[in-house]
């Protein structure tokens, strides 16, 4: 076997004195970033390095932990929505009514409650008389004094079931803003003439300019009477129209 000469495998000195001096000059030199081990940090200007080290990298590092906890908060809206879409949607809880409970005794507090979850059938108001084939779901409400006043002359209904309930019965023609002509019908046969409109832009639904006449003819009263609305449009006429039917329950004096 062919042996290696002493020429090939030796270093002259010249060259194992530049080896020792780059090995020593390597071992002195620590960059910065690099991390010390624990048989380095065995003096005390070791440790500071490590300190300032320690503030640089959390300097650095700050504006990458704010964009990831926005991406964490984002991600997080992101599946809040997710799993309230997933939720039944929340129905808001009516009210029984405005009223004053000193006005009725608790016998006829709980009446009141009974009558307010009836269903009650608005062709009862008509009889035979076939008037539409569809009604709005209805609006229940105690009838307060502003409701009756002759100075007022309006029923006001609540602005969201109204929205819910009734605009969908409107065609684009039929504006409320402006008012829309419709006819009213009552207990007993009562019918009149009246406008159904929304005061102060959008915010404020109502039914005007007869309805005090129709308070007189039905003989309405505030705080013991108690109504319920439908709207739905005339199956002859195509005329959009309403049904009140009312419940009086007694007072306690």
């Amino acid at each position: 076997m062919a042996t290696l000469t002493d020429e090939t495998t030796s270093l002259t000195q010249k060259e194992v004195n530049v080896a020792a001096e780059l090995l020593i000059e390597l071992s002195q030199y620590q960059p910065r970033y690099r991390r010390q081990s624990p048989e380095e940090k065995d003096t005390d200007d070791e440790e500071d390095i490590d300190d300032e080290d320690d503030t640089d990298d959390e300097v650095a590092s700050t504006p990458l932990l704010q964009v990831s906890q926005a991406h964490q908060k984002k991600s997080r809206k992101r599946e809040e929505k997710v799993s309230d879409k997933n939720q039944p949607k929340r129905v808001k809880k009516q009210s029984i009514m405005k009223i004053n409970i000193k006005d009725f005794s608790e016998e006829t507090r709980r009446s009141i409650e009974v009558w307010y979850k009836a269903e009650i059938d608005p062709q009862e108001i008509f009889g035979d008389n076939e008037v539409t084939r569809q009604f709005s779901k209805p609006i229940k409400k105690q009838l307060m004094s502003s409701d009756v006043d002759k100075d007022q002359s309006r029923l006001m209904l609540s602005k969201e079931q109204v929205k819910e309930k009734m605009l969908p019965f409107l065609e684009e023609s039929e504006n409320p803003v402006k008012g829309v002509d419709v006819s009213v019908y009552g207990p007993d046969g009562k019918v009149q003439q009246m406008k159904f409109k929304f005061w102060n832009g959008d915010k404020t639904p109502v039914l005007t300019t007869g309805w005090k006449e129709f308070v007189a003819k039905c003989g309405l009263l505030m705080t013991s009477d108690f109504v319920t609305v439908w709207m739905f449009r005339h199956i002859e006429t195509r005329n959009i129209c309403f049904a009140i039917h009312r419940a009086r329950f007694p007072l306690k004096n």
